[in-house]
């Protein structure tokens, strides 16, 4: 934010907010960067849940004072993409940078395959940094998390797959894996249960009759 890289600093506010989602300050400073940025309806719901959130009579003034502002500022902007509240990455992505992301995802995948799971979490970065809403890298990143047994990072991941893709199944797998590795067994076998029974596009057979399996063992 200091450095005026203002849409770095809205994806940075994002994943710590993804990491934490009640966190106060990181739910702020994200609406922050969004107003910044233009997004006034993305902006005022994060200082709306931020000021939900704490118990700090200063902080839900200031919350209050930039929701009044930004819906100023809204009121002004009319019917613009950012004043209708669509997120930053969700406009149109040049045709170059789509490429880039995918290609960075592609490789991320060959690392996973490779077992080389560090240099997969550097490259599904880079895809996700590339084109913010790439479904598939947030699930790949996943796995690499799996793989280096950042087990809560991986969470993250899924959680924002399906997000993005409420439908997708193939995040439904990979979270049930990371709360079984967190020791949130309910939840694991929950999320085992929906894929064993999802008819998604990218479901797998063979993940399917595991994921029964599992679900099965944490009975």
């Amino acid at each position: 934010m200091r450095e005026r890289r203002y849409r770095e600093a809205a994806f940075a506010f994002l994943d710590a907010e993804h990491a934490a989602p009640e966190h106060v300050e990181a739910r702020f400073k994200l609406g922050n960067a969004l107003a910044v940025l233009g997004y006034y309806g993305r902006a005022i719901d994060e200082w709306e849940q931020a000021s939900r959130l704490t118990q700090d009579a200063a902080i839900r003034q200031s919350a209050q004072d930039n929701i009044t502002r930004a819906r100023a500022k809204q009121a002004e902007s009319g019917t613009s993409p950012q004043a209708m509240g669509q997120p930053p990455g969700s406009g149109p992505v040049a045709d170059t940078t789509r490429a880039q992301a995918r290609r960075a995802y592609e490789q991320g995948v060959q690392h996973i395959s490779q077992r080389a799971y560090a240099a997969a979490l550097q490259t599904l970065t880079q895809a996700v940094q590339q084109e913010p809403l790439l479904t598939v890298a947030y699930t790949a990143r996943g796995s690499a998390n799996i793989g280096l047994r950042r087990y809560a990072e991986a969470a993250a991941d899924y959680q924002f797959a399906l997000k993005l893709e409420p439908d997708s199944a193939s995040p439904l797998y990979g979270l049930a894996e990371a709360y079984r590795a967190l020791g949130r067994n309910l939840e694991a076998r929950d999320l085992y249960t929906r894929y064993a029974k999802s008819s998604a596009a990218d479901v797998r057979p063979e993940l399917q009759a595991e994921s029964r399996q599992k679900a099965e063992r944490l009975r």
